[in-house]
């Protein structure tokens, strides 16, 4: 009895220890005075990001997969593509065919039409990936939120990992929200 009592303990041990070793590591940041729970629409902005693999997702890729993993989000996320058509409709200008600069510039004066922020995804692709997600809020691009993933050193650079990373920032930002919105009613 004693024996499989230490098995059991044991058993759970490793069952434990090995979900916590699998856990993407991350960091968010609320910044002082940002209210987030003003944030209905979200617009993607273009991600900082350099393909250093064959198999790792292009840029196009991962700006897709950027808003695609928004459907774990209840907000309302808007696409890269769709602002840069908004803007293209509105003031004639292509920002796809522009330099990344003036791509930017032109995207951070126009995209309050479209929403209330926007997110900046930067990725780092060294030994781990990791991806920092920057929220400003659209007119005054002022940071209001940040969120850093690290992937696992065992997950590779592909459109699964990617994915998954992205998702993970969704979510968290909703949470973010939901508490900082709780902690206002409790203020009340």
């Amino acid at each position: 009895m004693k024996k499989m009592l230490q098995m059991m303990v044991l058993m759970c041990v490793i069952v434990l220890g090995t979900q916590v070793a699998f856990a993407n590591a991350d960091k968010e940041t609320l910044q002082e005075g940002a209210d987030i729970t003003s944030i209905h629409r979200l617009a993607v902005g273009l991600p900082l990001y350099m393909q250093n693999d064959e198999k790792a997702p292009t840029l196009d890729m991962l700006k897709q997969i950027a808003y695609d993993s928004s459907r774990v989000a209840r907000s309302y996320v808007v696409s890269y593509d769709a602002v840069a058509e908004g803007i293209k409709a509105k003031n004639n200008v292509d920002i796809t065919s522009l330099d990344r600069r003036q791509a930017a510039k032109l995207f951070k004066e126009n995209v309050g039409d479209y929403a209330d922020a926007y997110v900046i995804l930067t990725v780092a692709n060294n030994s781990r990936t990791t991806f920092f997600f920057d929220v400003y809020k659209a007119g005054s691009n002022d940071l209001l939120y940040t969120y850093e993933i690290r992937a696992n050193s065992s997950e590779a650079n592909t459109a699964a990992t990617y994915t998954n990373l992205c998702e993970q920032f969704y979510k968290h930002f909703e949470r973010a929200a939901q508490e900082q919105q709780k902690a206002n009613a409790k203020k009340k």
